[in-house]
């Protein structure tokens, strides 16, 4: 079986797990993660679900996880599997139908950036969709090719953007300058569903520039990159970060480049 075929089924099982114990859905295990979230109990589930399939895997490989953190195996790993068991979890605790789990499978080495991941699984919980985006092969939603919106005006588009960022004026003030220059907004409080969805083409853009999104997400902004996007960081440069467990994402993922610098300038003003 395929390395692909392994990750998705790690994915499906954190899915069913989901599924099959939503009634525990605001249940909290009384820990808290390292970036400072509040662990749900539905979240270990499904950590523990994809971390059980990945263990007995013949490719040995290094775990980060955003709940249990790092976990490196006795042999010598050759992978680096990046995971983020629930994205939209505060969905989940509300009843709201809307959460993803994914994951990212990046050759190990002594120095690994976001550009060296070579699978990304993304599934969305409800819809029953999988996106998965390989290296060099592009993107398959449910097992047909997909790709990102041909580009248009910035005042045409609707983007996905995130705005959970308190007291900070200067953040608030230069998202308004965004949303004025947009078109409309759509945002599934699940930031790798938005992406999947840029990734699509049915949306122009996702923005996250509060630079509080965890490396866990990397799934995310490679499934933009592979459907033939662009994304880039707050300093104006292609985002490539470092796969290390305290990196935080901050970045403009769009159909093009020329629409994901039109957003950041609105940003800057």
């Amino acid at each position: 079986m395929s390395l692909t075929k392994d990750l998705t089924k790690a994915v499906d099982c954190a899915r069913t797990a989901i599924l099959n114990n939503l009634a525990e859905a605001a249940e909290l295990t009384g820990e808290t993660n390292q970036y400072g979230d509040k662990t749900l109990l539905l979240d270990k589930k499904a950590e523990d679900a994809i971390i059980e399939i990945i263990l007995q895997l013949d490719t040995p490989m290094i775990i980060l996880s955003e709940e249990s953190g790092l976990i490196v195996p006795e042999s010598r790993p050759e992978y680096v599997a990046v995971i983020d068991p629930i994205d939209g979890s505060a969905n989940l605790e509300r009843g709201i139908p809307l959460c993803s789990t994914g994951i990212s499978a990046v050759r190990h080495s002594e120095i690994m950036t976001t550009d060296d991941a070579e699978i990304s699984i993304i599934e969305s919980v409800f819809s029953e969709e999988t996106f998965i985006a390989e290296k060099g092969q592009g993107v398959r939603r449910n097992g047909k090719t997909i790709r990102v919106a041909d580009p248009i005006p910035l005042e045409k588009s609707i983007i996905s953007y995130d705005t959970k960022k308190s007291g900070d004026d200067a953040f608030l003030t230069s998202s308004m300058r965004v949303l004025e220059g947009v078109h409309d907004i759509r945002r599934s409080a699940s930031n790798l569903l938005d992406l999947c969805w840029v990734a699509s083409g049915a949306l122009n853009a996702m923005v996250d520039l509060r630079g509080m999104l965890p490396i866990v997400h990397v799934s995310g902004t490679h499934m933009v990159f592979e459907a033939g996007g662009y994304v880039i960081g707050k300093d104006g440069m292609r985002l490539n970060l470092p796969i290390v467990a305290e990196q935080m994402m901050s970045f403009v993922a769009a159909s093009d480049e020329t629409t994901a610098n039109r957003i950041l300038a609105l940003f800057r003003g």
